[in-house]
């Protein structure tokens, strides 16, 4: 492990302890059941299995997520954390000095609520991407799920910090910034009922432990995990989430993009 690794160990401890202890829920479904549907419509009549880089993998979630939609694929994931025991330990922003590492040449590379964690901002953001597009195999994706509504990043309130996003953009502005390194092939919203608990944070009163702060918690945790709810976010997902009106009002959007030709 680098010496860079070990820093960006130690500047992510709250995201070690709160992914560690992650677990299925309503957003998680329906973000899978987006990503599967797109990878699925990607590999149809390929003889082969898919093979997926998962950046930002955390505690490799994903690989349970993915097969229970009945995708199969194989996987390694990747992350800076150690503390996360994934396949490879690597720094998304140097993807390309860690070709050697991967035990293939992915065809799809997955990077799922990451790019609004890296350092750099804006050119970060870009390298990073830049690399993926080098690094997939030829006519693979590179599959990016973006924040909008996440905690109203998109609306950029100026009462609501979250100290692990360093970036809060529009649609519009990511879309600007991944275009740069890549072709955006389409666009499609994720999450329409998954958003509503953060309502409270509209407040400019809402802190993380007050009244605001745990309604928003009972509404995240208890309320919108309520079965039921998980197809019926899965349905207006793949039906609200192809209007290009609406598909950055959501809890997060994926980008599918490809290398440029």
């Amino acid at each position: 492990m680098t010496d860079t690794t070990n820093e960006l160990t130690v500047h992510s401890q709250y995201l070690v302890k709160k992914l560690s202890n992650s677990k299925q829920n309503l957003y998680g479904t329906v973000k899978f059941d987006t990503v599967s549907r797109k990878i699925k419509s990607w590999s149809k009549g390929r003889t082969d299995t898919p093979k997926i880089l998962d950046i930002g993998c955390s505690t490799s979630i994903s690989k349970e997520y993915l097969a229970a939609t009945g995708l199969e694929f194989e996987y390694c994931g990747a992350d800076y954390e150690a503390a996360f025991q994934p396949d490879i330990v690597l720094d998304a922003t140097k993807l390309s000095e860690h070709k050697e590492d991967l035990p293939w040449r992915p065809d799809v590379i997955t990077l799922l609520d990451v790019l609004e964690h890296l350092p750099g901002k804006a050119e970060a953001i870009e390298s990073t991407m830049r690399q993926c597009c080098e690094v997939v195999a030829p006519g693979g994706l590179v599959l990016a799920v973006v924040p909008q509504l996440y905690r109203l990043d998109r609306l950029k309130f100026s009462h609501l910090h979250y100290p692990e996003h360093h970036v809060r953009f529009t649609l519009k502005e990511w879309m600007n910034i991944v275009e740069k390194a890549a072709d955006i092939e389409e666009v499609h919203g994720i999450g329409y009922l998954s958003v509503l608990p953060y309502t409270p944070m509209f407040s400019p009163w809402y802190k993380e432990h007050n009244r605001h702060g745990k309604l928003f918690h009972h509404l995240r945790s208890k309320t919108f995990e309520w079965g039921p709810l998980k197809p019926a976010e899965i349905g207006l997902t793949r039906t609200l989430g192809r209007l290009p009106g609406l598909r950055g009002w959501c809890n997060s959007t994926l980008l599918v993009c490809k290398a440029k030709g």
